[in-house]
């Protein structure tokens, strides 16, 4: 009896880790797929902050887990931008998990925003582990990965969608203390001019 429960309990442990690749591997082709087949973004009015927040709350769980504190500063108030919100979701989820990953309990995130006449500037900014110098010129690769759970296709969305919004983005990372990510979104009249070549 007791080798049939041990034989039940292998079965069971079997079935699960079988169950977690089954998912691992579905999350790498989801991953693949919208990198090699973009869709274009559905523009409509959008308020940055408001986008940065609606991620955090569905984050928070799992910052507050990781013993993780998050500070939005937002400079003055932002105007809205043209975008796709499921796009530029997913470029601010993508940037958070980062950062928790990176960062040990009592860490930090600071997320600040700022604009001028032309754009409006989001920053990323935590005290994790940072990014060796070797590693932060592949960052934007396919399938670069320093995570071994990680897909090395993330970075390379966000940079794609950012790109398709007219926008930039940009990092800089020292091993040991922390990475800073800088976007860069388009005020509506300055797309305008970037799509016109002006």
């Amino acid at each position: 009896k007791l080798k049939q429960e041990k034989s039940v309990e292998a079965l069971a442990e079997s079935v699960e880790i079988c169950q977690g690749e089954v998912k691992r591997l579905d999350g790498i082709i989801s991953h693949f797929l919208e990198a090699v087949r973009p869709q274009k973004p559905e523009l409509n009015e959008v308020n940055l902050i408001q986008l940065v927040e609606e991620v955090l709350r569905v984050q928070e769980a799992e910052l507050m887990d990781r013993k993780l504190e998050v500070n939005v500063e937002v400079e003055e108030d932002a105007p809205n931008i043209l975008g796709d919100r499921g796009q530029i979701k997913q470029v601010f989820f993508n940037l958070i998990k980062n950062a928790m990953e990176s960062m040990e309990a009592g860490g930090s995130l600071r997320i600040r925003a700022n604009c001028d006449d032309d754009f409006v500037h989001l920053h990323f900014m935590d005290n994790g582990t940072g990014i060796s110098e070797d590693a932060l010129s592949k960052v934007f690769q396919a399938y670069y990965t320093t995570k071994e759970s990680g897909h090395g296709l993330g970075m390379m969305i966000v940079q794609r969608i950012m790109r398709d919004h007219g926008g930039q983005i940009g990092i800089e990372s020292s091993k040991g203390k922390g990475t800073v990510i800088s976007l860069q979104f388009p005020l509506p009249h300055r797309r305008s001019r970037l799509l016109k070549g002006e």
